[in-house]
């Protein structure tokens, strides 16, 4: 049983280290955006599937992302594999609906997966420090940027010395223990996870200080990609907006 808890919590702190990971492995047309391009239409998706329980409308926006995913070069089979599992939950948690009103329970969950693939979208094609570049030059306070660059570069991390602490557990397991044994153990690898959690955050933060690490606002003019992308999430807009 504790083998089993131990690579559940393994593999569920490789699933969130990776759901906020850039993908560096593929280069489609999507990464040229401009971060701010992006931002502005990852909202804008959001705010329509979330804005609406009406089939078509949803069902529309899914495929228009589709296409979008298809034609500008990113992986759906890369983003799947960040959203299953935030998508199943959310099912889950409609479930006792699914007899009373079954509508609901489905469209509840297509919300929420096209809220995940435009937020992946961003994510997966955007570095996050641009990201905290773009958002500095929306005029967002340079105090939130910062603590939201903080906070990414620690949940990374974080999630890490998780993954790492359940890895130095399983090597050095040679046979079989009590149970007893067994949440004495796991208490010290609590332990030892806030302990290292408090000295990597004070690291961290010595670190981008002598470093004088400061988000850098890139103001340049936008493209013909940025505006062909602008028309096209326009030309979305007005057609979800009609139906």
């Amino acid at each position: 049983m504790h083998i089993l808890l131990e690579k559940t919590l393994r593999n569920a702190s490789s699933y969130f280290q990776n759901f906020f990971i850039h993908e560096y492995k593929t280069r489609g047309l999507i990464y040229e955006i401009d971060a701010r391009v992006k931002f502005i239409s990852t909202i804008v998706f959001v705010l329509l599937a979330v804005s609406t329980f009406e089939p078509i409308k949803l069902l529309f926006l899914l495929f228009s992302l589709f296409v979008i995913l298809k034609i500008l070069g990113l992986s759906l089979k890369k983003l799947f594999q960040r959203i299953w599992l935030f998508t199943a939950f959310s099912f889950i948690v409609v479930s006792p609906f699914l007899f009373s009103n079954l509508q609901y329970s489905l469209l509840f969950t297509l919300r929420v997966l096209i809220s995940l693939i435009a937020v992946q979208m961003l994510v997966m094609s955007t570095n996050f420090y641009d990201l905290c570049s773009a958002l500095s030059s929306l005029r967002i306070p340079e105090s939130f940027v910062h603590a939201l660059w903080i906070a990414y570069r620690y949940t990374i991390l974080l999630f890490q010395d998780i993954i790492n602490i359940l890895l130095a557990r399983e090597s050095r397991r040679v046979a079989k223990t009590s149970h007893r044994e067994i949440w004495k153990k796991g208490g010290e690898a609590v332990g030892l996870f806030f302990l290292r959690s408090i000295e990597r955050s004070e690291r961290l933060q010595l670190a981008m200080v002598s470093r004088g690490e400061k988000i850098v606002v890139q103001k340049t003019k936008l493209g013909f990609l940025e505006i062909s992308y602008i028309a096209i999430v326009a030309f979305i807009v007005l057609w979800w907006i009609s139906l």
